[in-house]
């Protein structure tokens, strides 16, 4: 009778941490992960949309120019014209903007261009706005005066330097998009709602300004921070790593998922070659167990005689497969779960 006790608390236990680590998932999730997927929704939104926002050649470097910019013509409600860049948060991130910022668009991930203030580039006060997201425009707390930012469209660049640190103003206040709102003659304003990661009816607004610094034709090639010649290792893979979600349609989660499950397969199928006798000992040993321990035997090491190594080693395959299991999650499960704004509404 003990012994039933102890298996069905022993499982009731491995079942509220695999329940822990799930949530702990979504949330991860929720709060970063969904970013790593931003290349491939704007990959998407443009097949969707039927606009090309063609990627400037990274082995030409544009020169800013600090003349007037040209005009540009004014997207049709709901269209997707430009991405927001912040080199600082990397040479991959593309945050789509669309015209408008009612919520049906805003819901499609990214930015929302008011359409009462200035295109990029032009005199006045170019403002946008996003969810409060780290997906969408969550990070905008993160600037500080100084910091550069792009608007690249479909044939400019056009870069801005912050020149205000981030405020938290009442929703009320509309003056923060005004024409002469960052001070400038030719200003960016971006906002989210506040705090961060919250849903319902929230009452402030992140609010970061900047002024024009300079623009450049795509002709011209790509600016300075994103030129190849400056890629570093990481830089590198990213890029690979993004080539290949928008070639095969598969989201970055997705291709990290499927290539996480294939080194666990192939370590596990060592693993297994190598300790056929000690796993198969091991299985013929063991109580029932809950889902982890399940999951825990299928993996096996290398060097059966030796239990540190062995230990280590099968150590590994196992984190390996979470990892996988993990990004599999992110790719599958948790985006209809985040539509549905699960936990944050």
């Amino acid at each position: 009778m003990r012994k039933a006790v102890n298996i069905i608390c022993g499982i009731l236990a491995e079942l509220c941490a695999l329940a822990v680590i799930l949530l702990g998932a979504y949330l991860a999730y929720d709060a970063k992960a969904s970013g790593l997927d931003q290349s491939y929704v704007s990959h998407r939104q443009e097949q969707v949309s039927h606009r090309k926002i063609h990627k400037a050649a990274p082995g030409k470097t544009a020169t800013m120019r600090h003349t007037d910019p040209p005009a540009e013509t004014e997207p049709g409600d709901g269209e997707l014209f430009a991405y927001l860049r912040v080199p600082s948060w990397g040479k991959q991130y593309r945050l789509p903007i669309w015209q408008g910022t009612a919520k049906t668009v805003l819901d499609k991930m990214g930015a929302g261009h008011y359409d009462t203030t200035a295109m990029p580039g032009q005199v006045g006060n170019s403002s946008y706005a996003g969810h409060n997201t780290y997906a969408d425009m969550a990070d905008i707390r993160l600037l500080k005066p100084g910091d550069v930012v792009y608007i690249e469209t479909s044939s400019y660049w056009y870069r801005y330097k912050v020149n205000s640190n981030p405020e938290i103003v009442d929703q009320s206040r509309t003056d923060v998009i005004a024409p002469d709102a960052a001070g400038v003659e030719r200003g960016l304003t971006l906002q989210t709602c506040w705090p961060i990661m919250t849903g319902g009816n929230v009452t402030h607004r992140l609010i970061v300004h900047g002024g024009l610094d300079g623009w450049a034709p795509k002709s011209d090639g790509v600016p300075a921070e994103y030129a190849e010649s400056t890629d570093t290792t990481i830089d590198k893979i990213s890029r690979r790593i993004v080539t290949v979600s928008e070639k095969t349609d598969l989201p970055v989660t997705g291709v990290l998922g499927i290539c996480a499950l294939a080194i666990w397969i192939l370590l596990d199928a060592i693993g297994w070659m190598c300790s056929h006798d000690r796993m198969a000992d091991y299985w013929r040993q063991r109580d029932i167990g809950g889902p982890i321990t399940w999951l825990w035997r299928i993996n096996a090491g290398i060097m059966p005689s030796n239990t540190i190594v062995f230990t280590i080693t099968r150590t590994i395959v196992f984190l390996v497969m979470w990892t996988a299991i993990i990004l599999s999650l992110w790719r599958w499960a948790c985006p209809p779960l985040a539509s549905m704004h699960f936990l944050t509404s």
